[in-house]
């Protein structure tokens, strides 16, 4: 027994016992009755409990939720002041003081250390939304002085904290406040050109020269995720049509067996000796193929046997050579019983090989049904999309003529 197998039986023992140990101590144990239960502090939530009451008379379940731990009126005062000090220092955000507010501030809607829940109300929707955000309506009336209230809440109790905010205009850097110069001489030359033909871009702004060029847009990042996509497309073609080749050459040995044994019986039966008939057989297929310019797999691997008998590799060792190419148990298991024919004679060797032409009649039967059967397949879309092409040319008509 391989280590893999003593390690999962081993677990499944230990699992076992521990699961029987427990049993076993819940059914036989006495439990102590529990008097006292621990709730969830402030702001963790109500937990579901699940306990058995026992009477004299019996027992049944309860289920019931447990209510989480309230505050004190003094932790309450404490609370709400640790709740404010924090929204001091985060509902700013990024911005450097409530005189000087340039960006979107933060509002949350809860602290859930605490257990509160906030509600934002702003003096003005105009300036403030109640996300945070700072309009750009505020932007361009600034500067402008509003108010933010935040309402901190536990329960039925509140606390409103109020907070005044100005909020001025982003300082701008000058390449930006050029770019938007730029951009207003644009606007003002296309209204004074708006009957041309041409627009003339401006030449200067201010005491600044304007050189202008169509933006180039560069095409290696795209030459290099098309290219790797095509070459791992190419990889995977590639792969597949080998993988198909593969499969065709397989199906295609398979067709051919039940043939080369029927003929090698036949001519080997008559008196031919292994070698002439295999010389025969390949002397009629060359020419078949000359005349049909097709190949099949089955007799161009015995042509391959033939020519290594001819470049004087023994013919024993090319028989075997040729069921080992061909790889299917059908073509090894001739290529034994051709060597034995060799090695004994004919001997008790015409039964095996007629044994061997009704196993190939079956296989090719076999073959036969297979492909019958992946023939079927393959037309099931292409009958599929004729029905919808036949229920279109019936329904279509008669839906138009149909009066509403």
């Amino acid at each position: 027994m391989d280590k893999r197998k003593k390690w999962l039986i081993g677990g499944f023992i230990v699992v076992g016992s521990v699961t029987a140990l427990l049993w076993f101590k819940g059914r036989t144990g006495a439990n102590e009755p529990i008097r006292v239960l621990e709730k969830n502090p402030p702001g963790a939530g109500d937990s579901q409990i699940h306990m058995e009451v026992r009477t004299e008379d019996g027992s049944f379940p309860v289920n019931f939720l447990l209510r989480e731990r309230r505050y004190t009126e003094e932790e309450l005062d404490q609370v709400f002041e640790q709740g404010k000090e924090w929204l001091d220092k985060v509902w700013l955000a990024d911005n450097m003081s409530a005189e000087n507010v340039t960006g979107d501030l933060y509002f949350p809607t809860q602290i859930e250390e605490l257990g509160l829940t906030v509600h934002w109300e702003t003096e003005s929707y105009r300036w403030i939304r109640t996300d945070g955000t700072v309009t750009e309506e505020a932007e361009e009336a600034a500067p402008l002085t509003t108010k933010v209230r935040a309402v901190l809440r536990y329960g039925t109790e509140e606390r409103l904290v109020e907070y005044p905010v100005t909020i001025i205009c982003p300082e701008k850097d000058e390449k930006t406040i050029f770019q938007e110069n730029v951009l207003q001489t644009l606007e003002i030359q296309q209204t004074e050109q708006a009957a041309e033909e041409d627009f003339t871009l401006p030449e200067r702004v201010g005491d600044v020269t304007l050189d202008w060029y169509d933006k180039d847009v560069p095409i290696w990042p795209r030459l290099f995720v098309f290219g790797n996509l095509c070459v791992i497309l190419l990889y995977f073609s590639q792969e597949e049509k080998h993988i198909h080749q593969i499969k065709h050459r397989e199906d295609e040995l398979k067709q051919d067996y039940p043939e080369i044994v029927y003929r090698l019986v036949l001519l080997i039966g008559s008196g031919m000796t292994v070698r002439a008939a295999w010389e025969k057989m390949i002397s009629d297929y060359q020419c078949w193929r000359e005349n049909t310019g097709k190949s099949r797999w089955g007799y161009e691997e015995m042509e391959m046997a033939l020519r290594e008998m001819n470049y004087g590799i023994p013919e024993l060792k090319a028989y075997e050579s040729f069921g080992k190419r061909c790889g299917t148990q059908g073509y090894i298991r001739l290529s034994s019983l051709l060597i034995q024919q060799v090695k004994r004679g004919a001997k008790g060797m015409n039964q095996l090989l007629i044994q061997e032409v009704a196993e190939a009649e079956v296989l090719r039967r076999e073959n036969a049904r297979k492909s019958a059967e992946e023939a079927g397949t393959r037309l099931i879309i292409p009958m599929i999309v004729l029905m919808m092409v036949v229920f279109a040319v019936l329904m279509i008509p008669a839906f138009l003529s149909m009066s509403f």
